[in-house]
């Protein structure tokens, strides 16, 4: 039987130091400043798109970079979006750089292939792309999201200026970029990290047949994902990392290839791809489908943990599918039963990129795009520390660590309103945001000189940084909660005829 994919959330400090002091949600100190001044001018620079009109016709709109690669050696474990677009920048910047992935080559992969599902970048990951010089393919638009609710109604959210891609097809692309524009870069597939000694600065290699090889080096960066290797090795070697995982409550197995006519009016006739979201009659249940350059859709069905194993037949799983998600096309249900039911699943100088330092599940459309700012963030790091690996690892600590847990405290939020309606409502984190939204929507409408842009929450697609979003939340929500409590001290004195 296929085995489901698990997503779970990460609470993590993202570099190993030799003072690790784990987990940490406090502000830098004060002699930071004047890098943290620098560090910002640095990444709030703009940088020109560089577009390619596909993605095999990728090698004649840009040229590669040719460095001499003098400041030490950087070994990267995981080939993924991530992975490729840190050995890009950093090959750039003079860095010896080898990537290590247990997997093959995605397009070797046919397990990657039919796991693989929708990427919708938005200007935070194609920032980093453009500062890495990759080609972003511009017959790859992302045209809108569909919700499909009860009595065949839907919502039509349109979409302008992101690109939409699968995952393999993303991580394949940036190997592709990588090998194109860092020739240096040297990968290695079907090799895993099996451990590594921190003190030595050295990680043990192992190979499909089990051999093994060690590689010394000066910056290790885990990019392997939410089970990663890296993460594990620091969490036992290294004394105050600490590390928290939240289980979403949902599993997700795929399917791919069926064809129906869903595209409503406002989306038919844009080119590009569209993500289609079926919601269930229980707040656990959903099946998801995106728009392939085929005419094809391929998603995932989402259950709670543990009820794929209750479904012991495709009629089980049409009867699930029938029962529980709104407006699937009727001759989709035995082909995707089929399909779900077929498909096959198979510190020192050290720090984590993406999913190895802050999974998160699909629901916000967040974990690729801050994959790829990681590295963009790094890159930021290391131009304003001049490039001093022993500086740089605990300053993309300090300041990355707030964005990574505003990011997981903005995905928790949706997850709750995707889920349990009941439970959201109850969530003080929740709560301010949708008073955030609310309230910051509303000056931004009836007082514009005072606010001139919308709610930091609403332009979660933009560069702003995650823990800068969090902090105009939180401000909103006391704003919003101080008018409350004096409008309620008003009316009880209005009451009490005191006042």
């Amino acid at each position: 039987m296929a085995r489901p994919i698990r997503h779970f959330r990460l609470y993590i400090s993202l570099a190993a130091v030799h003072n690790f002091d784990g987990r940490r949600r406090h502000k830098p100190p004060n002699s930071a400043t004047h890098d943290k001044r620098h560090f910002s001018k640095i990444w709030r620079s703009s940088r020109q798109p560089i577009a390619c009109r596909s993605l095999s016709k990728a090698q004649a709109d840009t040229v590669p970079v040719q460095a001499s690669h003098t400041r030490g050696k950087v070994v990267i474990i995981g080939a993924g979006p991530a992975g490729s677009t840190a050995a890009i920048l950093l090959s750039k910047r003079g860095y010896s750089v080898e990537v290590y992935e247990r997997r093959p080559q995605p397009k070797h992969d046919p397990i990657d292939l039919k796991r693989t599902y929708i990427i919708a970048l938005s200007e935070r990951g194609l920032k980093a792309m453009r500062a890495a010089g990759v080609c972003i393919p511009s017959d790859a638009p992302y045209k809108g999201f569909v919700r499909h609710l009860k009595g065949g109604k839907i919502q039509v959210s349109p979409a302008e200026g992101n690109v939409s891609l699968e995952r393999a097809e993303l991580a394949q692309h940036l190997i592709s970029e990588a090998k194109r524009l860092a020739p240096s870069v040297k990968y290695h597939f079907q090799q895993g990290l099996h451990s590594v000694k921190f003190d030595r600065r050295e990680a043990t290699l192992q190979a499909e047949d089990g051999s093994k090889s060690q590689v010394k080096y000066d910056l290790l960066i885990g990019a392997d994902g939410v089970g990663s290797t890296v993460r594990s090795e620091m969490e036992h070697q290294l004394p105050g990392m600490s590390v928290k995982i939240e289980d979403s409550g949902r599993e997700y197995k795929t399917y791919r290839g069926l064809r129906a006519d869903l595209e409503p009016d406002e989306l038919k006739h844009r080119p590009g791809r569209s993500i289609h979201l079926f919601l269930g009659s229980n707040h656990w249940t959903s099946l998801s489908g995106h728009l392939n350059p085929d005419g094809s859709y391929a998603g995932t069905l989402a259950m709670k943990n543990g009820d794929f194993k209750k479904l012991k037949t495709t009629a089980d799983y049409e009867s699930v599918i029938r029962s529980s998600v709104n407006g699937v096309p009727e001759h989709w249900i035995p082909e995707v039963a089929k399909q779900v039911w077929c498909s096959k699943l198979t510190g020192p100088g050290v720090l984590l990129l993406g999913d190895a330092a802050h999974a998160v599940t699909p629901v916000g459309g967040q974990g690729a795009n801050a994959a790829l700012e990681d590295c963009l963030f790094l890159d930021g790091v290391l131009e304003a520390t001049g490039d001093n690996l022993a500086k740089a690892v605990p300053t993309f600590d300090r300041e990355r660590l707030p964005d990574a847990h505003g990011l997981v405290d903005i995905e928790s939020s949706f997850s709750k309103l995707v889920g349990n309606k009941f439970e959201a409502v109850l969530d003080l984190k929740f709560l301010k945001i949708v008073m955030h939204v609310v309230f910051g929507s509303a000056v931004h409408k009836l007082l514009p000189f005072i606010r001139n842009e919308k709610p930091a929450m609403v332009r979660l697609g933009s560069d702003l940084r995650y823990s800068e979003i969090m902090q105009e939340v939180n401000r909103d929500a006391a704003t919003v909660a101080v008018l409350l409590l004096t409008t309620i001290v008003i009316v009880c004195l209005k009451a009490a005829r005191i006042w």
